[in-house]
């Protein structure tokens, strides 16, 4: 009789972490991303024109997606379950914290539109209004992790080509931390692209892998 070990398939290679990583956006107009690497060496492709990255984040809360999935049960007469279950809602968020206090974090933070706005030319002071209505702007954002180095690199990559920013935390001014600009934004089906998350997973690591992970290489 086969020993409790021989039955469990399990790969110590295959668990990843997100050693680095970063966040890219870009307005809902610009061209969506086809691919995560590219190469015979797998090598990190380049992004379309347009996207631009969101700089530092902080370490602990790094780039944090939830899934939110309701439910519509249907109950019969005898059954001590339920006989049939529908999800209704499928919604994905992404939640980020910026470091860095430039044109990008201020208008995801404040949910404005800056590209109008010119320093002043003299003391190069910056200022606009808050939003005073609800306008709902819409970006691109394409989120990307590195596990490992060199032939080991694995990318993972998670692109929403219609998210609003739908909540922002509070700020502090202290001298105790940097300034930050904590927000979540909400993934929606794009109406072009027909899909509110496309998921890549790439890189050389990823590659040497795939046989282990499951998938059939046609080799």
């Amino acid at each position: 009789m086969p020993g409790f070990s021989t039955l469990q398939q399990r790969q110590q290679q295959l668990i990843r972490k997100a050693l680095n990583g970063g966040i890219w956006i870009a307005a809902s107009s610009a061209a969506a991303p086809t691919s995560l690497t590219t190469g015979a060496g797998s090598d990190p492709a380049s992004l379309p024109a347009g996207y631009s990255d969101v700089g530092y984040i902080t370490k602990d809360d790094g780039a944090s997606w939830s899934r939110n999935m309701d439910t519509s049960d249907t109950t019969s007469w005898g059954a001590f379950e339920p006989t049939r279950r529908d999800i209704t809602s499928d919604v994905t968020d992404l939640k980020f914290t910026m470091q860095e206090t430039k044109k990008t974090s201020l208008e995801l933070y404040y949910g404005v539109d800056l590209s109008g706005v010119t320093p002043d030319a003299t003391t190069g002071e910056v200022s606009f209004n808050q939003a005073t209505s609800n306008v709902t702007i819409y970006r691109r954002f394409f989120a990307i992790m590195a596990d490992g180095v060199g032939a080991d690199a694995v990318y993972i990559g998670r692109f929403c080509p219609r998210m609003s920013i739908t909540t922002v935390d509070d700020q502090a001014w202290t001298d105790g931390t940097e300034l930050q600009y904590p927000v979540t934004g909400t993934a929606f089906v794009d109406p072009t692209l027909g899909y509110s998350v496309r998921h890549f997973f790439g890189g050389p690591g990823w590659k040497a892998q795939l046989e282990a992970a499951g998938f059939d290489t046609g080799a």
